[in-house]
């Protein structure tokens, strides 16, 4: 039997360092989750933020949206700075805009900071429209309904309404 190992670069089975800038960091401990892990703890910790300043967090009506936020069936999307060749990179992945929700919460992680952002179904839609956000799966091509951004913040452009925390 052929010795695999002795065909694959070594480099591309050692464990990935984190960004040292992460260390110091209060989140430190979500950026080393796992995808699924962290977008169910992206969830708690923006309900936990909310909850606390004042809003009125419910649980889900179903599948559709994660929280009903104020009265408003709200999905929940959250990212932490990507490793990019700059700062301030974030990705936000499973945008869905045939399900059920009346708004998306955009919570982004920098290093120490957090910030929450509001964006209604409209819009949602409008950024789909202008190819803001991206098809996800298959390409410009692809049939399938979930969108993707990568970028900054401010590249999303109008239509966000921060969280003032």
């Amino acid at each position: 039997m052929t010795n695999l190992k002795s065909y694959i670069n070594p480099d591309l089975l050692n464990k990935e360092e984190i960004d040292p800038r992460w260390l110091e960091s209060p989140f430190i401990n979500l950026k080393r989750l796992k995808a699924k892990q962290a977008g169910a703890r992206y969830e708690q910790v923006s309900e936990s933020i909310l909850t606390g300043l004042g809003y009125n967090v419910q649980k889900p009506l179903s599948s559709d949206h994660d929280r009903i936020i104020n009265g408003k069936k709200t999905e929940m999307k959250g990212s932490m700075m990507t490793k990019a060749k700059k700062d301030g990179i974030f990705s936000f992945l499973q945008i869905r805009p045939d399900q059920d929700y009346e708004q998306i919460l955009f919570t982004v992680f920098d290093f120490d900071s957090v910030k929450m952002y509001f964006m209604d179904k409209d819009t949602i839609n409008k950024k789909i429209e202008e190819g803001i956000f991206k098809k996800q799966h298959g390409g410009n091509k692809g049939t399938s309904r979930t969108f993707s951004y990568n970028g900054t913040i401010e590249g999303i452009g109008e239509g966000l309404k921060e969280v003032t925390i």
